[in-house]
């Protein structure tokens, strides 16, 4: 069993933040248990999950605590951003370059392959928060 084990197979939930996650949400967890590190929830800042422009928004207005990483320098803890259709509104989390956990309505969260399956096409770009700039993810 890895440490990744136990978010795989959550229930899926606009705006949840446990024990049912939306995207963020499963984000927020993971960083809170593997990381040590409490992001905001900001599910009080958006009306539905649906509202794809609102969300765009927030999501633009919301990276300065993040770092830009090159593809192919991406490691364990960073987020991989993804569009979905023509909004960027998913958001993912690496598990180790390659492999992504994330949820999405109608499914529970998984992990799978970025680089070499459907998902390759939506991700826009993969982002470090700036408390785990050292070695590995480690804050």
């Amino acid at each position: 069993m890895t440490e990744w084990d136990r978010y795989v197979g959550l229930q899926y939930a606009p705006k949840g933040r446990g024990p049912e996650y939306d995207c963020w949400g499963l984000i927020v967890l993971v960083y809170r248990e593997l990381a040590g590190i409490e992001l905001p929830s900001f599910a009080e800042d958006y009306t539905t999950d649906d509202d794809r422009q609102e969300l765009n928004a927030l999501i633009a207005n919301q990276l300065t605590p993040w770092i830009e990483v090159p593809a192919g320098q991406e490691r364990r803890l960073d987020c991989v951003l993804m569009r979905e259709g023509r909004c960027v509104r998913h958001i993912g989390v690496v598990v180790k370059p390659g492999l992504v956990l994330h949820v999405s309505k109608a499914q529970e969260s998984t992990i799978e392959r970025y680089r070499d399956s459907a998902l390759r096409r939506s991700v826009v770009g993969f982002y470090r928060y700036r408390a785990l700039q050292g070695p590995e993810g480690q804050a």
